[in-house]
């Protein structure tokens, strides 16, 4: 794994408790906090219950509103929830000096989260705004929407300078976020990381499971016979990471040091696990490599599917040992946190084992036909005190991440470090694009002066099968087509990318279905939402959809939210690479056109602005200094902050690069510009973000090599 990464602070909130210390208190009960809702934009039929936040001010400026009539304008309210949620929690890890606690540069300090939906409740406001015809706060709304306008909102005047990046793979993220967190510090490219998860109660998400059938009317009970589902929730849960060696100079004990993280995707349905839960238990496998947990935190969402694949995952990852391994399920305490899940159950049962004692889950007996050898704590808390503990975390695509840790001053011992050591080469082997111009390099180079804005049918067909892709968002099929055109350029087979990391990316997500799914759920309510446009609404149904079509079972995750997400998916993966963890990943990355973006893309720039569709991947490898072949080489990223608004259009190279608005895949597509000039030596390209995150890639090419001629 690399040098050791210590967990040196840590602040929460979920259903338990606004803080960890109201949290362990109530662990302590045999109370839930899924109850009543007051924060659901609309009532669902049958009053399920849910787990939200206790922040205080529960009405918020509108007051205790009625919200039976889905579409009123004056359902607004509450709609910053993400920001608040997030805010809240950083003020809380920080404390009254936060430049005392990060201790480091602001340019040294990174911030990577996790989450499912980011800003989704400001497009709910946004609708309703635009049905009282109030349509300039409707576009400010809007605006509100990306993850990258939530996080910017939520560190504004904090010490954070070196890049602020969210990540999407569902109800994983947070453990997602977590993982490249440590390969940030690992690959020397930041001294002091905060990490985690969060997300907002929403109309959007209930109405979604709700139609999956995911939502259980009675309690959450994991592993059990009569297990009717999951319950929804919401909460933060945040880290400073640092590395070990990092801590011990500066005199800290940590509250744990992350001892091992195991990623796999299923690549076997979008919205169920596989159920002989084989992805779970590939990453299970490599979190508990080097020893037997003595506390799991499971996944546990209470539905017939999850649990059953669960266990089957626990099975294969501890075999005759499975008894003595302590299990505990919170989210029938704290409902399901979505994109915070997994790291808010760790922190609970940190902070509680510090205290002496293990949480229980709630429900209803286990099933012991069906799962006889797991040791699940229920009701009461057990007391003990566990020196490892591993937490697994799974979401839709199939996504799965699970984390080992080693507790506090036990951990001093027990962990070894290593120093960073000297970052490898790494080298673009290959791209593969479509956009409005054509397939390939060549249609790229058209691009400028072909007046098309999206990638027609004619250019996607030949790369995508109709039979399975017919049904799907624009947005999976412009990332699958820019992936097969990469695949076809090199020659690379199903087995090469079945054990390939895979990182997506996109600013907008599928923008043409997930207005018509909320749409449809503001007019139908949150009782007959469309199933299949939730699910492929999902900020991550491009990773999803991508893992899933090319039989990959490696990590894989979105970076979501930011017109600059292309580049930091591609420095993400640069990181893991130099940090020692993954040798070789595919990056993709898409965004569609809309009319509703390019209304608030004009409105904040006070330019008209129309957007286009394209999608493109690259294939980053790690490559030793006495390889001979010549490749563009990534040198290095820049990344810094400007005021908020104060973006550009288009992206620098050398010199402008006439380059039409298609999203986050404007940087790396005039990288791909600048490589196809030929032998240039070395070149910037920059692109920045209307949130202010700016983004500069410095690269390297001598000639271009022949995988880079597609068709």
């Amino acid at each position: 794994m690399g040098a050791a990464i210590a967990i040196v602070r840590a602040a929460a909130c979920g259903a338990m408790g606004a803080d960890i210390a109201a949290m362990v208190d109530a662990l302590r009960t045999d109370r839930s906090g899924v109850g009543p809702s007051d924060l659901l934009e609309q009532v669902p039929a049958v009053a399920a219950g849910v787990g939200e936040v206790p922040l205080g001010n529960r009405h918020g400026a509108h007051g205790n509103m009625a919200r039976g009539d889905a579409s009123a304008p004056e359902v607004v309210h509450h709609d910053d929830r993400a920001e608040q949620l997030l805010r809240r929690t950083l003020e809380q890890l920080l404390g009254d000096d936060p430049s005392a606690t990060i201790g480091v540069d602001p340019s040294r300090t990174m911030v990577v989260v996790g989450t499912t939906l980011a800003g989704m409740r400001h497009c709910g406001a946004a609708m309703r705004l635009e049905g009282a015809d109030r349509a300039t706060e409707a576009l400010h709304s809007y605006a509100g929407i990306p993850a990258g306008s939530v996080l910017r909102r939520a560190i504004d005047g904090l010490p954070i300078a070196g890049g602020a990046i969210t990540v999407s793979c569902a109800c994983a993220s947070a453990l997602s976020a977590l993982a490249h967190g440590c390969a940030l510090l690992r690959s020397g490219e930041a001294s002091c990381v905060i990490a985690g998860g969060y997300d907002p109660i929403s109309e959007f998400a209930y109405g979604g499971f709700s139609a999956l059938q995911l939502v259980a009317t009675g309690p959450l009970s994991p592993f059990a016979e009569e297990r009717e589902g999951m319950k929804l929730g919401e909460g933060c849960a945040l880290v400073v990471l640092r590395l070990l060696s990092d801590a011990h100079a500066r005199g800290k004990v940590p509250i744990a040091v992350i001892e091992a993280i195991g990623e796999s995707s299923d690549a076997h349905h979008l919205t169920q696990p596989h159920p002989e839960g084989r992805g779970a238990a590939t990453a299970l496998a490599v979190a508990v490599s080097q020893g037997l947990p003595d506390l799991l935190i499971a996944h546990a969402t209470g539905t017939a599917g999850n649990d059953a694949a669960e266990y089957q995952a626990y099975r294969t990852a501890f075999g005759a040992d499975l008894p003595r391994v302590a299990v505990t399920a919170l989210k029938s305490r704290f409902g399901h946190p979505l994109g915070a899940a997994g790291a808010l159950e760790l922190l609970a049962v940190l902070a509680c084992a510090d205290a002496g004692f293990v949480p229980a889950g709630l429900g209803r007996p286990v099933d012991r036909n069906a799962f006889p050898d797991i040791d699940l704590l229920q009701q009461s808390p057990r007391h003990s005190e566990p020196r490892r503990v591993t937490v697994l975390a799974a979401g839709f695509g199939g996504a799965n991440v699970a984390v080992s840790v080693l507790r506090g001053d036990q951990a001093l011992v027990a962990a070894p470090s290593a120093p960073v050591g000297c970052a490898p080469r790494v080298v673009i082997r290959a791209i593969g694009c479509v956009t409005a111009g054509g397939r390939g390099l060549s249609g790229l180079q058209r691009l400028a002066d072909c007046g098309a804005r999206d990638v027609s049918e004619e250019t996607l067909a030949p790369l995508l099968d109709r039979s399975r892709t017919r049904r799907f968002a624009l947005l999976p099929r412009l990332m699958l087509a820019a992936c097969r055109d990469l695949c076809d350029a090199v020659g690379m087979s199903a087995h090469d990318l079945a054990s390939m990391p895979l990182l997506a990316a996109s600013w907008h997500g599928a923008a043409a279905f997930t207005e018509q799914y909320y749409r449809d759920l503001l007019a139908s309510g949150i009782n007959l939402a469309n199933p299949m446009l939730f699910a492929e609404s999902v900020p991550n149904v491009g990773s999803a959809h991508v893992s899933l079509g090319l039989g990959m079972t490696a990590a894989s995750a979105t970076v979501i939210g930011t017109r600059t997400a292309g580049m930091e998916a591609m420095f993400l993966a640069s990181c893991r690479i130099r940090a020692g963890e993954w040798n070789k990943a595919l990056v993709v990355m898409a965004d569609e056109s809309h009319p509703t973006i390019d209304a608030v893309l004009s409105h904040c720039t006070g330019n008209q602005v129309q957007s286009g569709s394209a999608g493109m991947a690259f294939l980053i490898e790690r490559m030793d200094a006495s390889h001979s072949e010549s490749f563009p080489e990534i040198v290095k990223f820049d990344r810094s902050m400007m005021e908020r608004g104060a973006w550009r259009s288009g992206v620098l190279g050398l010199g402008a690069v006439a380059m039409p608005e298609i999203g986050c895949v404007a940087g790396p597509a005039a990288l791909a510009l600048q490589i196809a000039r030929g032998d240039l030596g070395r070149f910037p390209v920059s692109c920045t973000d209307p949130n202010g995150f700016a983004w500069t890639l410095h690269a390297s090419a001598h000639g271009i090599p022949k995988a880079f001629a597609t068709v």
